[in-house]
């Protein structure tokens, strides 16, 4: 508590200024000593920022603490704390991110991946930015997911304002917002770069939807590749701008994916793990017709899935439509399967 105290302190004399931080802690043991060392304001003006994080309910929780992300802690340069507001995922991250300027379909996929790969059980974490982003922490709320958004400047602003609601959304669904900025530290250009490597260093893998020559997404796979952390691609028109910076990632080495399928197969999620999920929200009746496909090793009609499963021809045919709809089983043209 005190260490934190003294951190945002001196995080606000240094404006969130990562390299300042680092000069100022640097000949130091602690940050009570750093910020005694540097600073004149007395300790009620130090316990008055604080309290300002605390009205906002945000939580500053440092690199030595027990509670700071264990992926992030692995990186090469991790943040000396995060402002959080909201509840941290315990599960498996994956980050999905991408141009601002997204076509429609660009957004549809983004939105399409989040959706499946939160119900397989994946947190989403993205960048709060207009286009693909959004569209990614969108879909992972459709799913009754959990979802980060990494912030360029101070929780006490969000940004873009026109994503504000958004947010709310994030954190009245579970989620988190994040930032390594203290309160009232501006989202200055280069800090976009910065927080790219929180994005990737939060995930396990990176999941790319439309990245143009010189989008900042591509500083997110550079970062993610030195961080040592998986690389999944999005392909698109070879005429499309929006793909190119794609398609240099594919052919430097990333992994090209065109369904969330993929994904969750190179992370070991099978069609058990994704019944064990389904499980969570899933009638009695429904995992039944579940059970039965994921037995299977073909596609099965209306028919055998209820001689199967013992239920009548009618409430099977209404129980496949809803897991249709909800995504756990697909309609392909030899029958059901999941």
């Amino acid at each position: 508590m005190e260490e934190a105290l003294y951190y945002n302190a001196l995080a606000l004399r240094a404006g969130g200024d990562r390299e300042t931080l680092s000069k100022l802690r640097r000949p130091f043991t602690n940050w009570e000593s750093a910020c005694k060392a540097v600073t004149t304001p007395s300790y009620p003006t130090i316990a008055a920022e604080w309290q300002k994080l605390e009205r906002a309910g945000v939580r500053l929780i440092l690199r030595e603490d027990a509670d700071y992300p264990l992926l992030l802690a692995e990186i090469a340069d991790p943040p000396f704390g995060i402002y959080v507001m909201g509840k941290l995922p315990a599960a498996d991250t994956l980050a999905i991110v991408g141009t601002r300027g997204a076509s429609p379909d660009g957004k549809n996929i983004a939105c399409r991946f989040a959706r499946e790969l939160a119900r397989s059980g994946f947190a989403i974490v993205s960048g709060l930015a207009f286009g693909i982003d959004a569209a990614a922490h969108e879909g992972c709320l459709e799913a009754g997911g959990q979802t980060v958004a990494v912030l360029a400047g101070g929780l006490h602003d969000i940004y873009p304002r026109e994503n504000a609601r958004l947010a709310g959304k994030i954190l009245a669904n579970g989620g988190a917002i994040i930032s390594e900025y203290p309160m009232g530290a501006p989202p200055y250009a280069s800090r976009f770069l910065e927080r790219n490597r929180i994005i990737s260093g939060l995930s396990r893998g990176v999941l790319i939807v439309e990245a143009p020559i010189g989008s900042g997404s591509l500083a997110t796979a550079r970062r993610a590749l030195d961080q040592n952390r998986d690389v999944f691609v999005v392909p698109g028109p070879i005429a499309h701008r929006n793909f190119h910076g794609s398609h240099s990632l594919i052919r430097q080495g990333a992994e090209l994916v065109a369904d969330p399928r993929e994904i969750m197969e190179a992370y070991g999620l099978g069609r058990e793990e994704k019944i064990s999920v389904a499980s969570r929200t899933a009638s009695k009746e429904e995992m039944l017709i579940l059970k039965a496909l994921g037995a299977a090793d073909m596609p099965m009609d209306v028919d055998k899935i209820a001689a199967i499963t013992k239920l009548e021809p009618r409430i099977t045919n209404q129980l496949l439509a809803f897991l249709v709809t909800k995504d756990l089983v697909k309609d392909e043209s030899g029958g059901y399967t999941i």
